[in-house]
């Protein structure tokens, strides 16, 4: 199952515009990532839940899913784990692999599959590149889970990072509250009685939680080239420096973007320069020089 209904509230505005999920990373939604994951895991079919902007990510799963796959609508947020239980008609009565929709990468779960257990919950985990930034897991050496940490606090035990990837018991799933809940209840209850576990998986993970890790996982993929849409139009005369533009949008001649992501049918005009920025949905920079902003339809902030 791909978690896939929550409100984007870090990616505001642009999750105003753009859900979250379906965000353009070089011609594909940020969704694509978790769901190969998932099918590289041995997924043949896949839920995913849906609630803010629920066409846009359906469109985007359904172009994006290479396997069966159903929807959960949630009309009403229903948390981490209420998504689930409102989902188990469609998910079966098996064990449930589980990812988030907003991280990047390519993860081997395999140590997470082979931990299959009724009775209990495993984490995928990598070691931690930045306690101080993202929340942590302690594990005890048989690989139960000793401590969930929030970002900046210190346990006594290596600090690992959750990839957005666990994989849920069949007994697990059937126990599942009823909705709404969240998975941090749920994971409390399960490393009380010694059923939450850890794998340590091996890949590469980035997050896109917020509008200026989205652009950081965008440009740091490009590397030092550049990444124009075939639907895109970039005008000779303009500069495209470290930047991405996306489908529909365009870069008039004598416009300027480096270290940019260009999505969602935005536009930059004559005279624009634009620096470490994200232009987004319809809306058209004119002849400003602007640097380290968010730019969407009516609002201007600091890209944070």
């Amino acid at each position: 199952m791909l978690l896939a209904a929550g409100r984007g509230e870090r990616m505001e505005p642009l999750s105003s515009f753009v859900a979250k999920p379906a965000l353009e990373v070089l011609g594909v939604p940020l969704l694509t990532s978790s769901l190969a994951n998932l099918r590289r895991a041995g997924c043949g079919e896949i839920v995913v839940n849906l609630h803010r902007h629920p066409d846009q990510v359906e469109a985007a799963a359904r172009a994006a899913a290479g396997a069966r796959i159903a929807f959960s609508r949630e009309p009403r947020l229903l948390g981490g784990a209420g998504g689930v239980a409102a989902a188990r008609r469609l998910l079966g009565d098996g064990a449930v692999l589980l990812g988030n929709a907003d991280v990047w990468g390519e993860l081997d779960l395999d140590a997470v599959v082979a931990s299959r257990d009724d009775g209990a919950a495993t984490l995928a985990l990598l070691p931690h590149p930045d306690p101080e930034r993202w929340s942590s897991v302690v594990l005890e050496r048989d690989g139960r889970v000793r401590e969930l940490l929030p970002p900046g606090a210190r346990g006594a035990g290596e600090p690992f990072l959750f990839t957005g990837f666990q994989l849920l018991g069949r007994g697990v799933v059937a126990a599942l509250p009823e909705p709404p809940c969240e998975m941090a209840v749920v994971w409390n209850d399960l490393r009380r009685s010694g059923r939450l576990r850890g794998a340590i998986v091996t890949g590469e993970w980035r997050e896109a939680g917020t509008p200026a890790a989205y652009r950081d996982l965008v440009v740091g993929a490009l590397g030092l080239s550049s990444w124009v849409h075939p639907d895109a139009t970039v005008e000779s005369g303009s500069r495209v420096e470290r930047s991405a533009v996306g489908a529909g949008c365009g870069v008039a001649a004598g416009a300027a973007v480096e270290r940019c992501v260009v999505t969602a049918g935005a536009r930059v005009d004559a005279g624009a320069t634009l620096t470490d920025c994200v232009v987004a949905g319809p809306v058209c920079v004119g002849r400003e020089t602007i640097a380290g902003a968010l730019l969407v339809p009516g609002r201007r902030a600091p890209l944070t």
